[in-house]
């Protein structure tokens, strides 16, 4: 496994990460376990938290604190919910510290809120003085100019934003401007949510000016799939792994969501229109695994209860569209909103009838933000 030094953190991080997200939806035992292959192949990055996945690596991190890199996040803007979040962090990872707070900020206007008197950066630095943190971090899906401008303050220590092979607008928009800050660089969305294949995707990632990159695992097939893509020398690509690359790349161009809500929304409908065609961790489940496999997984427990309840809930919102095209329209990168969409009506009957046949409880859940 390789180690990359995270800009001016100076922790050394394995370039392969753990994403939580897809891991929070598994059964509690096999994401432990998860966690616990992870480290033994050498990943001492870790990445969340969504649902219970704090509780999940909690028992890695009694193994080695000293060698784990962890990272969580949070939606709050104020001091108070910022603090509050971070003593929970230690409760759930049974630690004294967290390694990297990361403030997602999704907007211009959300930074003003984190930037503001009383906000999460003057939260995340009474943390970090107080000893509960180490450094400070920003997260970001889509609006990269976001996360230059929270660099540009000078309080920001790592970023966590998507790149990989459609993705590439980090590359000369976000990525000088963190090496001339000396940020630390984790890259979400590698795969870009099951899309393209591990086998092209983290080679061609391991040779970007990143430090590390965190793709959901949901299996240790996965783990140890991931692990295998990254072990490689030369790190080079071959020519015909190039030449792979751009066929792959081209194949999704129109097909990959770049989560740009400012543009697709406000949707006349209300449609949450990202999150439909890509953003959602338990349809992107059904549309990699097929039915039969997505009613087999290892659901962890409060996550299956809650799936008949999201799916009827996504259902009914889709279910407004007005087909009037405005969203493909806007789109600069001329994706068929309209089929994905059409496709999203016609797999969710079928795949709700059968939870609601298989008696799985239908209780409300909260909604993770991934």
């Amino acid at each position: 496994m390789e180690y990359r030094r995270l800009g001016r953190t100076g922790l050394q991080v394995s370039v392969l990460g753990v994403g939580g997200g897809y891991l929070s939806v598994i059964e509690r035992d096999l994401g432990i376990r998860l966690y616990e292959r992870a480290f033994e192949l050498g990943i001492n990055y870790f990445d969340g938290r969504y649902g219970d996945s704090n509780i999940k690596l909690s028992p890695t991190l009694k193994r080695n604190r000293e060698r784990c890199v962890v990272a969580t996040k949070t939606r709050e803007t104020g001091l108070a919910g910022v603090l509050r979040r971070v003593d929970e962090e230690l409760v759930e990872l049974q630690t004294d510290y967290v390694d990297i707070f990361l403030l997602r900020t999704y907007s211009h206007e959300m930074l003003k809120e984190h930037l503001a008197p009383g906000g999460s950066f003057e939260g995340a630095i009474k943390a970090r003085e107080a000893g509960k943190i180490h450094f400070i971090g920003m997260a970001t899906h889509g609006d990269l100019s976001v996360l230059v401008a929270g660099i540009e303050t000078g309080l920001v220590d790592v970023v966590i934003f998507p790149l990989n092979i459609v993705r590439r607008e980090a590359l000369e928009t976000l990525i000088p401007v963190a090496q001339k800050w000396d940020v630390g660089l984790v890259v979400m969305k590698p795969l870009s949510v099951g899309m393209i294949p591990a086998e092209v995707g983290l080679p061609w990632l391991m040779n970007q000016p990143i430090h590390t990159m965190v793709p959901g695992m949901s299996s240790l097939e996965h783990v140890e799939r991931d692990v295998a893509c990254v072990e490689r020398n030369p790190v080079a690509l071959s020519p015909q792994e190039e030449a792979e690359v751009e066929r792959w790349r081209q194949k999704l161009d129109n097909q990959v969501c770049r989560i740009c809500d400012d543009i697709c929304q406000p949707c006349e409908g209300g449609l949450p229109i990202s999150w439909m065609i890509h953003h959602d961790v338990w349809y992107n489940h059904y549309l990699n695994m097929g039915l039969q496999a997505f009613l087999d997984y290892p659901w962890e427990r409060a996550a299956r209860k809650g799936l008949e309840q999201h799916f009827s809930r996504r259902l009914a919102a889709a279910q407004k569209c007005t087909r009037c095209g405005l969203c493909e329209e806007r789109c600069p990168y001329h994706l068929k909103i309209l089929d994905k969409i059409e496709q999203f009506l016609d797999d969710h009957p079928p795949l709700i009838a059968a939870l609601k046949e298989r008696g799985w409880a239908s209780e409300p859940v909260e909604e993770e933000v991934f």
